[in-house]
Parts: C-alpha cells; sequence; structure tokens
C-alpha cells in the first residue's frame, strides 16, 4: 500500500511539474511574434546597397562606338559637353538595373549632359532602342571598353566640359549615387 501511495505522489509531482514548465515556456517571449496590428502592417523597405570600386587612373579617351543602324558615334564629337558613359551587358542583372536608373533620371539631364549607353556584350541581339528613351550605343570593336579598361559591368565615367574624369567607378550603384554624380556633373556646364 505504501508502495501505491509513493507512485501517486511521485505521479502528481511530476504532472506538477510538467504543468509549471509549460507555464514557463508559454509565458516566454517568442522571438519576431508579432504583436497586434503593429507588426502586421510595417512594411519591409530594403535599402539600396552600392556595391561600387573606384577605377584608377581613368583619364579622357576618345573612342567610336555605333547606333544600332551601323552609325558611327565619336565621344570626341560631344567634347564641349558632360558625358556620362554607362558600360552595360544586357546579360547581367546589376548593369540593366543601373541602365534602367539612368534611364529614369535621363529627362532631367538630357540637355546637360551627353549619356553614352554602352552596350559591351559580345553579340547585340536584338535592339534595345525600342525600350529605352535614352541612345545605346554598341561597342562593336571593343575600342571603348579598351580604351577606359573597362573589366566590369557595369562601369560608370562621369566627364566634365573640360574632358576630365571627375569619378569613374564599376559595380552596381545606388540611385542617390548616380543622381548625386549627374548633378556635380549638370553643374559643371
Amino acid at each position: 500500500m505504501k508502495k501505491n501511495i509513493l507512485i501517486i505522489v511521485c505521479s502528481i509531482l511530476l504532472l506538477a511539474a510538467a504543468i509549471v514548465f509549460y507555464m514557463y515556456v508559454n509565458s516566454m517571449p517568442v522571438e519576431n511574434e508579432k504583436v497586434g496590428n503593429e507588426v502586421e502592417n510595417q512594411v519591409v523597405v530594403e535599402e539600396e546597397v552600392s556595391k561600387t570600386k573606384d577605377l584608377e587612373n581613368v583619364e579622357y579617351t576618345d573612342f567610336s562606338v555605333y547606333t544600332s543602324d551601323d552609325t558611327e558615334v565619336k565621344l570626341s564629337e560631344h567634347k564641349d559637353k558632360a558625358a556620362m558613359l554607362l558600360f552595360f551587358d544586357p546579360n547581367n542583372p546589376d548593369s540593366m538595373e543601373v541602365l534602367d536608373k539612368v534611364e529614369s533620371m535621363y529627362s532631367n539631364y538630357e540637355d546637360k549632359i551627353e549619356f553614352f549607353m554602352i552596350n559591351t556584350a559580345e553579340k547585340v541581339g536584338t535592339s534595345l532602342d525600342d525600350e529605352y528613351t535614352i541612345e545605346i550605343y554598341y561597342d562593336t570593336y571593343k575600342e571603348a571598353a579598351q580604351n577606359y579598361n573597362i573589366t566590369e559591368v557595369p562601369s560608370m565615367i562621369y566627364i566634365d566640359k573640360q574632358n576630365e574624369v571627375f569619378n569613374a567607378k564599376s559595380g552596381f550603384t545606388t540611385t542617390d549615387a548616380l543622381e548625386a554624380n549627374l548633378d556635380i556633373l549638370s553643374e559643371n556646364i
């Protein structure tokens, strides 16, 4: 009989311990727990992060690029105007995102800056002219990329009205960084 009472008492104690443990665990705050509608209604905005690096020893150098109808265009034909060069590859997502950003700002600067959006792809394929209002040029003979030692796309070169390179970067850039460079470039005119 004493044995049965001992088993019952131990069972009650184990049950009580399990209940206390359960209550303790459920009272602990849960990481990332939603509190009312406050967290549910928050919008998470992913901040743009620039992944650029400086291009070293970049100097103004003339080159020829071509329009989609094979018309040759020389950088020197626009030497009295500030210029932005964007070397891109349509097969590179970062390149296309930067091209889209420049396209969205183009109308604000088109009267002050000459834009050279230079497709560096080996095979041109379909023309991008129908997708963009900004002129797309093709580095058919790789002259532009070689003259500026472009090894990575996207690459951005900013040239002031005095034909001085004031900034040269490669890699993904933010909208704010692009706009700041274009603002500086347009004020140099």
